[in-house]
């Protein structure tokens, strides 16, 4: 996995991290039709799907607020695709970012460059990043799994006013001045 790899999956729109179309703080239906094509793996990002293929990856909205925006996404890799170079280059990935509070970094190999232990924590403003080694004891797989989250129901009204406007900034500017106008006369 390379910085290029992981950029297809995770944008970082104004600061804020964007997986394919989905960025905290949205409704559930807005998220919607970005997670059916992201599960099956046929977004209109070639790129992308051919990285969700190659190291099978799971994108999940995992928590919702009781007024349906999401709070928690989820990201899982099969641990085994997983070496020590990716694990720093995940940190770093998260932890060059603008505005981050605290940053944390441990993990344990093997002589093989292998996985044993990963934990990973990079928190910023708005939101949190937790990135972790879990294992699946019914079916006896492991697997990376990458958090991103906000509580706080500020932050995620915030984070909705960044989406609103980075997934229509080409517009968005056009679309104030022709409103300021048509209420100014």
């Amino acid at each position: 996995m390379n910085y290029k790899e992981l950029d297809t999956l995770i944008t970082f729109k104004m600061g804020i991290p964007s997986i394919y179309h989905i960025m905290l703080g949205m409704s559930c239906d807005e998220t919607e039709d970005c997670q059916t094509e992201l599960s099956g793996k046929n977004t209109d990002n070639f790129d992308l799907n051919d990285f969700l293929k190659k190291y099978d990856v799971t994108v999940e909205r995992t928590a919702f607020t009781s007024s349906f925006r999401l709070c928690g996404l989820t990201i899982t890799f099969p641990l085994e695709l997983i070496k020590e170079n990716d694990a720093k280059m995940l940190f770093n990935y998260f932890a060059c970012r603008e505005n981050i509070i605290e940053k944390k970094f441990s993990f344990t190999s093997g002589t093989d460059d292998s996985i044993k232990d990963l934990n990973i924590v990079c928190k910023y403003d708005l939101f949190e990043v937790q990135i972790e080694k879990e294992t699946d004891v019914e079916n006896e797989c492991q697997f990376v799994v990458i958090r991103i989250s906000s509580d706080d129901d500020v932050n995620l009204d915030k984070l909705l006013c960044i989406a609103i406007i980075s997934n229509n900034e080409k517009g968005f500017w056009g679309d104030v001045c022709e409103y300021v106008d048509k209420n100014t006369n």
